[in-house]
């Protein structure tokens, strides 16, 4: 790790206080985006108003941080491969079942059977835009470097779950499955330009969050579901595409694609000026005062054994010591418990 404690302590109350605070009060709090055009903007559940403003500034902090000690060395490349991937499965898993609350509840209620319905299409484009990524991401890379990468698998999933997020609401099935696999191209192609740029963003934060977040804004407008592509649909649920004659028959707006397209792209652009400017102010004075990144020392000998205590998670070191286990019989034998170190030496 190379980043000290006070920049993750200042950097989170600049987020959480005036970065994601005001760019919500632009978008779903009825500001200046939602009425600067006559359709306004389309960004359902936060592909750019939570993703990107987040991504933006992971790829800010990771590039004034600077990269971790030895990072773009060649001989030390396997230093910096993931150090358990059933972990990162898990995790990944544990993401998408939570992703259905965020883009399902988005929706903002289950009272009336369009809700329903609109919730259940919502369910259906985040699993498909989501499988889609991750096997986009997972073939691109096995053509790639011709082995199976189970780690680009799971951002895979990710960057389809963040390219859905903006359109889950207003796009049909076959236009999920378009936009999750537009999103495995640009998050395979962002990740690796950040690598050839040598920003060390170790998990890809910005690929993930930050280019198919600004995605997902674009594919809001592109992929609405109105019919043809003069006529919006937006925020406006199943109505645009019901009868022409019903008590909604005005829902389906014509001759305004082109404003909602414009405030998406507006939307993107301010969520880039916003976030990366201000978090820019704010890692720049940390780093010069020495309150953002760790020593090369520190980060050779570990954040644990420096600044935390205990200062080991894995106790590898310990001396061999006797246990007793407890067979099936209900007898009991002595074994020996030999340190991981050992093991590797004898390997």
């Amino acid at each position: 790790e190379r980043v000290k404690l006070p920049g993750y302590v200042c950097y989170s109350f600049l987020m959480t206080s005036f970065i994601y605070p005001v760019v919500v009060a632009w978008t779903w709090g009825y500001g200046w985006l939602h009425d600067v055009t006559t359709a306004g903007y389309m960004d359902f559940a936060g592909s750019g108003i939570v993703h990107m403003t987040g991504g933006v500034a992971a790829l800010v902090g990771a590039a004034i941080a600077g990269p971790r000690g030895g990072r773009w060395e060649i001989e030390r490349e396997d230093e910096f491969a993931p150090h358990s991937l059933p972990l990162i499965v898990l995790g990944t898993f544990i993401l998408w079942f939570g992703w259905y609350g965020f883009n399902c509840g988005s929706t903002l209620g289950l009272s009336s059977a369009s809700q329903g319905y609109l919730a259940a299409q919502v369910a259906m484009n985040t699993t498909i835009a989501a499988a889609t990524g991750g096997l986009g991401v997972f073939v691109l890379q096995l053509i790639k470097i011709r082995k199976y990468d189970l780690g680009m698998l799971c951002n895979g999933v990710l960057a389809g779950l963040v390219s859905i997020t903006a359109p889950c609401g207003n796009v049909e099935v076959g236009s999920a499955f378009a936009i999750g696999l537009i999103g495995s191209l640009i998050y395979f192609g962002s990740s690796n330009l950040v690598k050839k740029l040598k920003v060390d963003d170790p998990i890809d934060a910005f690929s993930v969050h930050g280019a198919c977040g600004a995605w997902g804004v674009l594919a809001a407008a592109l992929f609405d579901w109105g019919k043809g592509m003069d006529h919006v649909n937006g925020w406006s649920g199943w109505d645009c595409i019901r009868h022409d004659d019903g008590p909604n028959k005005g829902a389906c707006r014509s001759d305004v694609w082109a404003g909602m397209f414009g405030a998406n792209v507006l939307e993107i652009f301010m969520v880039l000026v916003w976030a990366g400017g201000l978090s820019a102010l704010m890692f720049t004075p940390l780093r010069l005062l020495g309150l953002l990144r760790a020593s090369d020392e520190v980060q050779e000998s570990g954040m644990d054994e420096t600044a935390h205590s205990p200062p080991k998670a894995y106790n590898w070191d310990a001396k061999e010591t006797q246990v007793t286990a407890v067979v099936k019989n209900g007898s009991k034998k002595t074994t020996q418990v030999v340190p991981m170190k050992a093991l590797q030496q004898e390997a």
